[in-house]
């Protein structure tokens, strides 16, 4: 799967558009994705302080997370379940998850993705466990 396809799927799925994802980097062999989110005031608590919701970070890992199990799979991979650790609070910056499939076996895959803004500072940590045998539907 190549960039342009992941930022293809990405942009087939409502939810993503919501939230205006992007696919910065992709490689399928290694199951790594970068997916960017920009920053918007409506992701926010409070849209003074500009402090992102914590859901909307959630929604980000573990849309990388599967993105990472996806292209390493080459099919749709749903989640299971996603845990996920606050470092600090992210404030009116775009944020960047870098995702990275450690397993993807034929009945269940494991991704780890890590939440951060372009100069490297990170906000969350998260690890994924995805269905590597469901079929149908969209990831």
């Amino acid at each position: 799967m190549t960039l342009d396809d992941l930022n293809a799927l990405l942009a087939g799925a409502e939810f993503h558009k919501i939230l205006k994802l992007r696919a910065d980097a992709c490689d399928a062999a290694a199951g790594q994705v970068t997916v960017h989110l920009p920053f918007d005031t409506a992701y926010t608590l409070f849209a003074e302080m500009g402090n992102y919701h914590g859901g909307v970070i959630a929604a980000l890992a573990d849309v990388a997370a599967t993105m990472a199990c996806t292209v390493r799979a080459g099919r749709p991979t749903p989640t299971i379940d996603l845990r996920i650790d606050y470092l600090q609070a992210p404030c009116k910056v775009d944020l960047f998850a870098d995702a990275q499939a450690r397993k993807v076996g034929r009945s269940v895959g494991v991704a780890d993705v890590s939440v951060r803004d372009k100069e490297g500072t990170v906000f969350a940590l998260a690890r994924g466990t995805f269905s590597m045998g469901a079929a149908g539907g969209k990831a």
